[in-house]
């Protein structure tokens, strides 16, 4: 059982409770608040004393008066459906912190739907699956106090793994977060290297606020991302699929000549992709900024030429046909 709260969090919970489900059980009631079954009984008896009509179905559970209090907040059937999808969507994100807070919030949003929309969510709920992460695996826990500490300008203190397994401990200045290939990732100034730094939340080992304040940066997240793209962005590839007016000025240029160089090892992401309805434009971009963001290329080891490249091949046919788009940099080992 779960750490018990304070009574009057715990009546104010079970109200919250009674208010979002249709019919609760004492013994549920008991395990959420980490509580035995006879406290959940005299919590009962003090919220009737209280003027809370609570009806009591015997072996059943309990459940609040028909219109006991009219929801502040009105939802439409589509708001609705689209807040249950959303819990769906978030129960299987890999942060904890994430998943608890809203599980939360979400109790206390269902709490003001009206009875016949609670039937409908609840029948919803029982009806969608989101299978991106079935295993429910949890990979970090920092999201929520992150996303407070970049709202407040707090500096931290870090305890951080990286994938190389080098343990390091700095103080960073939280600038932004994103999500990507299920991970989440952190963008902060770092004090020790005076930059800022990617640091995914998965390899985050310890993280203390400091109580100390930093001045706002005046960067924005795209500024970030761009100028990150800049800095890698130094491969002279022509796009697979020119445009016409494109296809003719080339077509004036003296005629392409193939070269063969030696064979190399290449290590990177790839993603597998087509030129068909703009996919590839969507796809590369997508995994320029992981690579970018992530900061791929400082992870690669055996690393013999940091020159970034980009490679296209497994191509089923021509180019207009699915084919794999490699970024990374030459290897002396794999």
């Amino acid at each position: 059982m779960s750490e018990p709260k304070p009574r009057l969090a715990r009546l104010t919970a079970i109200l919250t409770q009674l208010q979002a489900q249709q019919l609760v059980t004492a013994r549920f009631l008991a395990e959420k608040h980490g509580v035995s079954i006879r406290t959940i009984y005299r919590d009962i008896r003090t919220l009737e004393q209280s003027g809370v009509p609570i009806l009591t179905e015997e072996g059943r559970g309990y459940s609040l008066l028909a219109g006991y209090q009219l929801p502040p907040i009105m939802f439409t059937e589509e708001e609705a459906n689209a807040l249950i999808t959303a819990e769906k969507l978030i129960r299987q994100n890999k942060d904890q912190s994430l998943v608890d807070y809203y599980t939360q919030a979400i109790t206390k949003i269902k709490s003001v739907l009206r009875g016949t929309q609670k039937t409908q969510t609840e029948l919803l709920a029982s009806r969608l699956q989101v299978r991106n992460n079935p295993s429910q695996e949890r990979s970090s826990d920092y999201l929520i106090q992150l996303q407070s500490a970049i709202s407040r300008y707090e500096v931290l203190h870090l305890e951080y793994l990286s994938l190389a397994e080098h343990p390091s401990k700095r103080h960073i200045e939280p600038f932004a977060l994103y999500t990507t290939q299920g991970n989440w990732i952190l963008v902060a100034f770092c004090q020790l290297k005076q930059d800022f730094r990617a640091f995914r939340l998965d390899r985050i080992q310890g993280l203390q606020a400091t109580g100390t304040r930093f001045e706002p940066h005046p960067l924005t997240l795209e500024a970030y991302l761009e100028q990150c793209r800049r800095n890698w962005l130094n491969t002279p590839d022509i796009p697979l699929s020119p445009t016409t007016s494109t296809f003719v000025v080339h077509q004036k240029l003296p005629r392409m000549q193939k070269e063969q160089i030696a064979p190399f090892l290449f290590a990177g992401i790839g993603v597998r992709t087509s030129n068909q309805a703009g996919k590839a434009a969507q796809d590369i971009g997508a995994l320029w900024q992981r690579f970018l963001g992530e900061q791929i290329a400082t992870k690669i080891p055996n690393v013999i030429d940091p020159t970034v490249l980009t490679v296209y091949t497994d191509y089923d046919g021509d180019h207009n046909q699915p084919y794999t788009a490699l970024i990374g940099c030459r290897v002396s080992s794999l």
